[in-house]
């Protein structure tokens, strides 16, 4: 289905230009939902596989027919889920606050009503106070003044702090959050190599439709038929700008000293975790990699990785290098689950492994 590398691009180009503020109507985040699950409907590849070295842990949660995730920051790659920001503009951006405030200012002035975009983004307790404090804030002589003095003070500590919350969000990404990596071949070299213990290990085939992993916009009632992850294409070569996200979480702190935990500001978008684990360097684009994305739910404190996910795979392919011990226990754990079973063999005269069913 996939047409060289370019439906990664394309996806990148979807995902990107998909934004969910957390304050939008139903209706239209299921419209951005199913236009995402649309892409993942067309473009999926009939199967997925996943390399695995045959430790106690893989075999045990193979055995229990589970996938096992891990946090980011336990990766190989260093830079696993480090999202970009530009710290200069998330300055910028909020310098330029206090003409929003003169016209927010001048609007509660002259006792108008509130534009939407001031109303909308902020949570229900401000707008309450704004509200009934209406008459008081009419002709309040010292209003305006108030409110670019609050906007001057960002100035002094501003940088800082916009490094603080950059930091903060990353730590979200990487140390709160659960990924499985998947990849589209099962004939790679590379990946024998690296995350199969040098061909000693085995690798599970999963059919993308009983993963069924796509954006849930349905069934919201029935839970039995919801599935807590998502799966979806990395993306190469590219950096997730999160200055947005980093300017979001800035403002909130300010608010939040201001008005206590109730007040906030409404994220500016919900598929930003999605985004950040999906960026990757382009040194890895040999992965041809999935990302299977879970939340964490029911997780043992500071735990590096779990099993959770509960899929029986369709197939096990063994090493070529695997010891006979390992592949009898994992022969007995694929019969006893009727999964099709294959070796990988050895092609010395063009030097690369090919399946072998047994």
């Amino acid at each position: 289905m996939q047409q060289g590398d370019s439906y990664r691009q394309k996806f990148a180009s979807l995902l990107r230009e998909t934004i969910i503020p957390s304050n939008s109507d139903i209706k239209g985040k299921y419209e951005n939902y199913d236009r995402l699950n649309g892409y993942i409907n067309e473009y999926m590849p009939e199967s997925l596989f996943r390399y695995r070295a045959a430790t106690t842990y893989s075999i045990e949660a193979l055995r229990c027919g589970n996938i096992s995730v891990t946090k980011p920051c336990e990766m190989g790659d260093l830079f696993d889920s480090q999202i970009a920001v530009d710290i200069e503009q998330v300055v910028a951006n909020i310098k330029t606050m206090e003409d929003s405030m003169d016209t927010v200012a001048n609007h509660l002035y002259e006792g108008r009503p509130l534009p939407d975009f001031a109303l909308q983004a902020v949570s229900p307790i401000i707008r309450r106070v704004v509200v009934s404090n209406q008459d008081f804030l009419k002709g309040n002589l010292a209003l305006k003044p108030m409110l670019k003095v609050f906007a001057g003070l960002f100035g002094k500590t501003l940088k800082k702090r916009a490094k603080t919350e950059y930091t903060r969000a990353i730590d979200v990404l990487r140390k709160t959050g659960y990924i499985a990596c998947f990849c589209e071949e099962v004939d790679k070299l590379t990946m024998w190599d690296r995350y199969a213990d040098k061909h000693k290990g085995f690798a599970l085939e999963y059919e993308f439709e009983t993963l069924n992993a796509r954006f849930q916009t349905i069934n919201i009632v029935d839970k039995s038929k919801r599935h807590d992850y998502i799966i979806l294409p990395v993306i190469y070569g590219e950096k997730y700008d999160s200055t947005p996200i980093v300017l979001h979480s800035l403002m909130n702190s300010f608010v939040r000293e201001q008005g206590g935990e109730n007040a906030y500001i409404s994220h500016p978008d919900e598929l930003w975790r999605i985004k950040g684990y999906l960026y990757k360097l382009a040194d890895y684009e040999y992965e041809a990699e999935w990302r299977m994305i879970t939340p964490m739910i029911g997780v043992v404190p500071d735990a590096c990785s779990y099993s959770s996910v509960n899929v029986i795979p369709k197939a096990i392919y063994y090493g070529a290098k695997m010891p006979n011990k390992t592949r009898q226990e994992l022969d007995s754990i694929a019969k006893a689950n009727g999964l099709l079973r294959y070796h990988m063999k050895i092609n010395p005269l063009h030097m690369r492994v090919e399946t072998v069913s047994i």
